[in-house]
């Protein structure tokens, strides 16, 4: 699983901070659930990383163009922000 770390500033602008495939080395967590669970005990309760879905990952993988690849990456940052938002507290 190919997760994308993010950060939002204080004025609301997103900044990439890393892309992590979350998959243990031996394969054991293909889904990257541990690793998704372990970020999630972080300051930011897992708020700032976004799993990629598939669709999009094949997207990633296919191209070789920047700016759609930076799209690619927007939209899944986004998405995950807008559910993450709507998620009562």
């Amino acid at each position: 699983m190919l997760v994308i770390e993010y950060d939002v500033t204080v004025e609301g602008m997103v900044e990439l901070v890393a892309l992590i495939n979350a998959v243990e080395e031996d394969g054991a967590d293909p889904g990257g659930e541990a690793w998704l669970a372990w970020r999630r005990g972080h300051e930011d309760a897992g708020m700032g990383c976004a799993p990629v879905p598939p669709e999009m990952l094949t997207r990633m993988e296919a191209t070789e163009d920047p700016d759609e690849l930076r799209a690619i990456v927007e939209t899944v940052i986004l998405a995950d922000r807008r559910a993450k938002e709507e998620l009562p507290s």
